[in-house]
């Protein structure tokens, strides 16, 4: 018989590659390649590292000691309001201000200030409008304040000034009562006073007040016409 050639034999099958064994040799390749960037990368890793670790630590300090500046000026701020005295609390508003000036209890020292001190009651004011920490109803009324200060004095147009802003709704009955005050005529005084009318009322004597002045005012227009 014949022998047939060899170039006839089935070529033996290629062993199968398995997904999985793929999928594993990926990770592999992954992992050495990781490896090696953190290798080549160890030193700034390890300053970055070194950087995080002090900024955690700078974070944790900071916070601290904000909690124990605002307790600190918390009990100086309780002392301040318990002194009987006017002049002691005064001293104590004015050591707070000086040693937490950055807390909101500096800001409220400002207003309490304000009431306590007439002759200085414009300056603590002018503060509390500028401190970062003043509320919005802190300025509302420091500005309703100053423009009560600057009628008094005759300063009209710094008292305009202060009550050109927006105050809350609590806040806007005084405001068109301030600006009646100011209105160069009964026509305009007649306008603020009613907007004053319809606002939110909280005082009853203010309100007596505007009512009155109200009807004062519409005579004064039927007269002039």
């Amino acid at each position: 018989m014949t022998k047939q050639s060899d170039s006839n034999q089935p070529m033996p099958a290629e062993p199968e590659i398995k997904k999985a064994e793929i999928d594993e040799l990926r990770r592999d390749m992954r992992s050495a390649q990781v490896a090696a960037w953190v290798e080549r990368n160890r030193r700034p890793l390890a300053m970055g590292l070194g950087v995080f670790v002090i900024v955690l630590i700078a974070i944790g300090y900071w916070q601290e000691h904000s909690r124990s500046q605002s307790a600190s000026a918390a009990t100086v701020y309780e002392q301040a309001l318990q002194q009987t005295n006017s002049e002691q609390r005064q001293a104590l508003l004015h050591k707070l201000i000086e040693d937490f000036p950055s807390s909101s209890y500096a800001a409220m020292a400002e207003m309490e200030l304000a009431a306590l001190d007439d002759a200085h009651a414009e300056a603590h004011l002018q503060a509390l409008l500028k401190h970062s920490k003043s509320s919005d109803i802190w300025k509302w009324q420091a500005r309703l304040d100053l423009a009560e200060l600057y009628i008094a004095a005759g300063k009209k147009d710094q008292a305009r000034a202060m009550l050109e802003a927006r105050v809350g709704k609590a806040y806007e009955q005084l405001r068109q009562y301030y600006l009646a005050l100011l209105a160069d005529d009964a026509t305009q005084r007649a306008e603020h006073l009613q907007r004053a009318l319809d606002a939110e009322s909280h005082d009853d004597q203010l309100k007596t007040k505007i009512e009155r002045l109200l009807a004062e005012a519409k005579a004064s227009q039927g007269t002039a016409s």
